[in-house]
């Protein structure tokens, strides 16, 4: 099984803002995409998902793929009710300026270990 990489660690990574502290603390694995049907196709749980859309429907995938966590790449600013679709949810939602690219390449280091 794979280690818990804390939530709070992720954000001290990547300089991100906690726009809301869902149910869950941690994550085990991440996965990013600007299609939200590339990222149904996963079949890992209690993942990241990290994107550079700021819509509901990043939120509705997370639900569905069972994230614990989204993190908004680009510092895009994030509607209303994106985020109260994640407090409805309780899916953590974050926020860092940093584009997606250089965010994978941060959090790279942190998800590399396997138990």
């Amino acid at each position: 099984m794979r280690d818990k990489i804390f939530i709070s660690d992720i954000v001290k990574k990547v300089d991100a803002m906690m726009l809301y502290q869902g149910e869950q603390d941690y994550v085990r694995w991440v996965v990013s995409s600007g299609l939200m049907s590339d990222v149904l196709t996963t079949e890992e749980t209690e993942i990241l998902l990290v994107s550079s859309l700021s819509t509901t429907q990043v939120v509705r995938t997370a639900d569905m793929v069972g994230a614990n966590a989204i993190l908004l790449c680009c510092g895009k600013p994030v509607m209303m009710d994106t985020m109260k679709l994640a407090e409805e949810l309780g899916i953590t939602l974050l926020s860092t300026a940093y584009p997606v690219f250089e965010t994978c390449m941060l959090l790279s280091p942190m998800f590399q270990k396997e138990k």
